[in-house]
Order: structure tokens, then C-alpha cells, then sequence
């Protein structure tokens, strides 16, 4: 295919092909990050080389305009648009239409809020509401890359007079730099809490362009870059590809970045853009793949993230290694199709401004029409919508007042029933706080009293070590079990999170040196990927059917083989929930057909209906003594 070259050669005279292999750089660092983080922690400083590179270009282009007395602002912004709005539309439509036929109501309607952003170029300020970029729920967001896009039109906005205003000022050389000082200053408000303002605004991102356009006014190319010593270039291009480096592997979502730590890839794409005759700039940098690579990388930037968003909404968060790289190679085939397509032969032609503008606007049109309608809910039947709309940890037991977490919840006394009859004792974490609805409906046929003590995260084991919190809660546990002698102990708890099985081998051992008549360990429950009201969405996406039952998309058998094996070896009962709620043909989904008969809905806490449901299954293998049956 031809390379064509982009703006800041015909304009400058002086095409650098190291600048599009340094946007190759940036490209494959987001790309991967995107698609597997653990790849490359760090990978999202991508965004602040583009800005970079930007910043450079621009004001290059820009200045050597105003010198030849040629710039004109309407000459300028259709060039922008040319260059910007004919993939923008494009990935606009397809990610709407996919949206269609994918999302929710309640997704669909912000989809379209986040095209309506986009099209006026202030996604960056619609995300400052909306979920921090590292949120987990930021990856359902098919257009939450659009916020960088934001940035650089708000700095196209006003960095042309701003540049004229400065070019005419006798302290021109100081203008710029104190500019970028002053956004680096606000970039600094992350220390104080304002960690999402000081990523998605202009005003702290500022600095990072602004280090382009530095570079851009204090070097004349090419007459300068031909005076400067080549050793130097080559340790000045060293050292920004090892600053890059470090970011990419050091950093991670759990840094306060942007901050200091953008000075890293800032800097690092500075010194590489000040070094054009350095080896790395020359020969790696410049060579045809790279630069082919840096060609796409703006259609790519569009393309990659609304298909790896959609791959991990329809996988249920859980993609495969192959699916996550089959998409990605998709995004490089229609970013290479887009870019030779769409991109040259419209960049190329001088009068379609106008056009390509009524193009986004009717886009964004959409976007807000789709608002209006609520997302079009007809597209997906009342059964689904209300499904999906079902509140996460819906059960009785999570709000119970001998379960931890609840405001005012104590371990007392008084969370054992008060009676004459035998004593169940239910002790675990809040999986098991939510069997607390099916066993108080048990006692309508067995005769028992309940106690309960349940807390988040902490599973019925004695001295466990990993959390002061919990072994303080089970050892006044165990001081009740101590006092009271119930009759049966119930141990449940998200076993697959449980590694050290011999600290509850030791507590079983101490349990049994109480002479409890019974120590019955319930299996665990199917833990769901996303969550199960998800799973059944996606499952009606594809299929257009509600699944009675599921058979991917929950954690496998393992865990109750496991734990069916521990309990035979330590010598007590053991009930397997997950024999229980799932078979060959999969996990169930519902207990009958009202939305609140989802058996779970989140990811692993059993519903009211759920949970009553268990029990009644398990009934006679919990209580099959003569004295608890009727």
C-alpha cells in the first residue's frame, strides 16, 4: 500500500517518519494495555506521548505558517477536520450500531450520551462524571477513549490565537514555558484528592502538549537539527526510550498518575523527538513497519477499544487469550481499511469540511435522540430489562443484624434464637449470611432454633492470620459456640478463596473437642464471572431465549471437589450446594419466572429465592435426625 505522508510534511517541508514511529510507540502501548493489562502495566502513558507528538506537530505546523505569512484559522480547522472526523464517523456509526444490538436500555442511552460527547469534543468532561478511567466498570464503556480526543480538540480550539499572541509578544520565549509550568502546577492537584479532575481535564494535560510545542519553538528545523552533535542525539534518544520503558513496566492503574509520574513518558518523547539523527530515530523508529504502524495508529486508537468494550460485555468480563488478540487483530485490519478507504482519499479532497462536519453532527444527533427515547428499551423484552435491573445483593440476610457488616451489627446472644429446641449454628462469611432467608423458611417444617454469625470475607476458620478483623470476630464466635453447644454447626464460606485448609482442619479439631453432635461443611455455591443477571442478558443477546440453565460463564466444580475431599479427610459432613444447583446441562438461573427468582444476583450471594431454594434441596441431608423433622 502507499504511505502517504501526513500534515507536517507537506507543510513543514521536512516529513520525519522516527515522529510516526514514535505514534507506533504510543499506539502498541495502549493497544496492550488495553487488551491484557498485566502485559504492560503502564501501558496507558501512550496517551501522553500522542500528546507530545501533538503538541510538536501543531505548533510546527503552525509557526512555520506565521513565518511564511501564510496561516489562516479556516485553512487550519478544515484540515483538522479532514483529518479527524472521517474515522471518528466511521468507528461513531459501527459502535452505535453494534450498541444496538448489545446493549441495555440503561447502556444503550449512555452510549449515546458518550457520542453526543464525543461529537462536541468534551468527552474528557462528560467522563469527569461518569467512573474514573481504572474503575472496573470503566470497561463497558465502549467510547471511554474518546476523553484524549478531547483534550487535543480543546487544545486545537486554543492554542492557534494563543500561538499568535504569543509569536507577537516580545517575551515569546517565555510565555510558552510558563504556561506549561502553570498546568503542570494544577497536574499536582492529584496529591490532594482531585485524582480524576487531574486526568481528564485540560487544564493539568495542558503542560503535556505544551512540551511538543516547547520543543517545536525553540528548534529551527532542519537547519539546527543538521548543527547538532550526533553523540549527543544518541544518548538524549537513549535515555527517552529508557524513561518510556520504565513507565510502561513501573506504573500501573494503582498510580497517581497523571502527577510527577508523567514527566516519564513526557520527557521520554521529547528527548526522542529532539534527537532525529540518533540510530533509534533512524533506524528503528523510521523504518516501514513502524512507520505503517504510526500511520494507522489514529484509526486504531478508535477502533481497539469499542471492540475489546463489547468483547469483554458479551464474555462476561471474561474473555479468552485468543478471542482478546482476535478482536485486536480485527481493530489493525479495520484501521488499515479506514486509513487507506476513508482517510486518504477524503483528506486529500479540499472541499469536504463541510460535509464531514454535517457527518458528525448527525451522529451526535443520534446519540442525543438515543437519550431521549431512554435507550429504545422495545429492542429487549420486559422479562430481560427487569432482570437486568435487578439490585446486587438482594437478600435478607446481607442487611441481617448478625451479619458484620450491617450499621449497628453486633456478635452477641442475641443472634441465637431464643426457644427450647436444638440449636443450628450458621458461622461464615456472607455467602453464608445469605442462606439466613432459606433456613428461617425451614423452620416452617423443622423444628430448630437459628443462630447466626456471619461476616464479609471471613471465612469460619480460627487464627487464620490474614485479617485481625476476622480472627477477632471468630474467636467470639467460637467463645458463643464454647457456651451455647449447638446441636449442628453449619460452616459455609466462598471456599475457593479459602488457600490454607489446615487452619481449618485446626478449627474443625477444635470444634470437635466441644463435642458438637455435628459439623457439616455446605459446599460452595457457582461463582459467576460478571454476575448472573449478566450472564443472562448475554446469554439472550445471542440467543434471543432465557437460559434456564447456563453452562459457561461460572467458576467450575474444582472448588467443590476440593472441599468434598477436605471433608472426608477431616471427618465431618459435607454437602455439595454445587451438585445441588448445577448438573451436565449447566448451572440453574431461576426458580421460577418473576426477575427476583434469579437464584443469584450478583456474582456469588444467592437471592431471597436462591437461597430458599437450597435449603429446601438440602433439607433432609442438613436435618435428617428424628428430633428435627416432623
Amino acid at each position: 500500500m502507499p504511505i502517504a505522508r501526513l500534515d507536517h510534511q507537506s507543510k513543514t517541508g521536512a516529513y520525519r517518519p522516527d515522529i510516526d514511529g514514535l505514534r507506533a510507540i504510543s499506539i502498541l502501548l495502549v493497544v496492550g494495555y488495553h487488551a491484557q493489562p498485566w502485559l504492560v502495566p503502564g501501558g496507558f502513558i501512550g496517551v501522553d506521548i500522542f500528546f507530545v507528538i501533538s503538541g510538536f506537530l501543531i505548533t510546527r505546523i503552525i509557526l512555520s505558517q506565521i513565518k511564511a505569512n501564510t496561516f489562516s484559522f479556516m485553512e487550519f480547522y478544515s484540515r483538522r477536520i479532514r483529518r479527524i472526523f472521517p474515522a471518528l464517523i466511521v468507528v461513531l456509526a459501527v459502535t452505535y450500531l453494534i450498541g444496538w444490538f448489545v446493549l441495555l436500555p440503561d447502556g444503550f442511552s449512555m452510549l449515546g450520551k458518550s457520542i453526543a460527547a464525543g461529537v462536541a469534543f468534551v468527552s474528557n468532561l462528560f467522563q469527569l462524571r461518569q467512573v474514573g478511567y481504572f474503575a472496573p466498570d470503566a470497561a463497558e464503556n465502549p467510547l471511554l477513549h474518546l476523553w484524549s480526543l478531547g483534550i487535543e480538540e480543546q487544545f486545537y480550539i486554543f492554542w492557534p490565537p494563543a500561538l499568535l499572541f504569543v509569536f507577537g509578544s516580545k517575551r515569546r520565549g517565555v510565555w510558552m514555558p510558563a504556561i506549561a509550568a502553570a498546568s503542570f502546577g494544577f497536574s499536582l492537584m492529584i496529591f490532594f484528592g482531585y485524582k480524576d479532575w487531574s486526568f481528564y481535564s485540560p487544564i493539568p494535560r495542558a503542560w503535556e502538549l505544551l512540551a511538543g510545542g516547547i520543543v517545536a519553538y525553540y528548534t529551527d528545523a532542519p537547519e539546527r537539527e543538521k548543527r547538532r552533535f550526533a553523540k549527543l542525539e544518541n544518548v538524549l534518544a537513549m535515555l527517552g526510550v529508557a524513561a518510556i520503558i520504565f513507565a510502561a513496566i513501573t506504573l500501573n492503574k494503582e498510580s497517581s498518575f497523571p502527577g510527577l509520574y508523567a514527566l516519564l513518558p513526557v520527557l521520554g518523547a521529547v528527548l526522542i523527538i529532539l534527537s532525529p539523527n540518533s540510530p533509534v530515530n533512524r533506524t528503528f523508529l523510521s523504518n516501514r513497519q513502524m512507520v505503517l504502524i504510526g500511520l494507522i495508529s489514529y484509526p486504531l486508537y478508535l477502533w481497539h477499544w469499542p471492540l475489546l468494550s463489547y468483547l469483554g460485555i458479551v464474555r462476561n468480563g471474561m474473555p479468552t487469550a485468543i478471542e482478546i488478540w482476535a478482536v485486536v487483530l480485527g481493530a489493525v485490519l479495520l484501521s488499515w481499511l479506514t486509513y487507506r478507504f476513508v482517510e486518504i482519499p477524503l483528506r486529500q479532497r479540499k472541499n469536504t469540511a463541510p460535509k464531514l462536519a454535517f457527518g458528525l453532527v448527525t451522529v451526535g444527533v443520534a446519540g442525543i435522540v438515543t437519550v431521549i427515547a431512554s435507550g429504545f428499551g422495545f429492542r429487549f423484552p420486559s422479562e430481560i430489562r427487569d432482570i437486568a435491573q435487578l439490585a446486587p445483593h438482594s437478600n435478607a440476610g446481607l442487611s441481617d443484624k448478625c451479619f458484620l457488616d450491617t450499621p449497628g451489627s453486633e456478635f452477641n446472644s442475641s443472634c441465637i434464637e431464643e426457644g427450647d429446641r436444638p440449636v443450628m449454628l450458621l458461622w461464615g462469611d456472607s455467602t453464608a449470611a445469605a442462606l439466613y432467608p432459606g433456613l428461617k423458611n425451614a423452620q416452617a417444617t423443622v423444628p430448630f432454633r437459628l443462630a447466626r454469625f456471619t461476616a464479609s470475607a471471613c471465612a469460619p476458620i480460627l487464627a487464620a492470620g490474614t485479617d485481625a478483623r476476622c480472627d477477632a470476630a471468630n474467636d467470639i464466635v467460637f467463645g458463643i459456640i464454647r457456651s451455647s453447644h449447638p446441636e449442628i454447626v453449619l460452616l459455609h464460606a466462598w471456599w475457593g478463596g479459602v488457600k490454607d485448609l489446615e487452619k481449618l482442619r485446626e478449627t474443625i479439631g477444635q470444634l470437635k473437642a466441644l463435642s458438637i453432635k455435628r459439623i457439616v461443611i455446605l459446599g460452595p455455591v457457582p461463582v459467576w464471572k460478571r454476575t448472573l443477571p449478566h450472564s443472562l442478558v448475554n446469554f439472550y443477546r445471542l440467543r434471543h431465549a432465557i437460559a434456564e440453565r447456563i453452562t459457561t460463564g461460572m467458576s467450575g466444580p474444582q472448588d467443590d471437589e476440593r472441599m468434598e475431599a477436605f471433608s472426608k479427610s477431616a471427618g465431618v459432613e459435607y454437602i455439595s450446594a454445587w451438585h445441588t444447583l448445577c448438573n451436565s446441562e449447566g448451572c440453574m438461573t431461576r426458580v421460577g419466572p418473576a426477575p427476583s427468582d434469579v437464584i443469584t444476583t450478583d456474582r456469588v450471594h444467592l437471592s431471597d429465592a436462591g437461597s430458599n431454594f437450597l435449603i429446601e434441596r438440602i433439607r433432609r441431608s442438613l436435618f435428617p435426625q428424628p428430633d428435627f423433622n416432623q
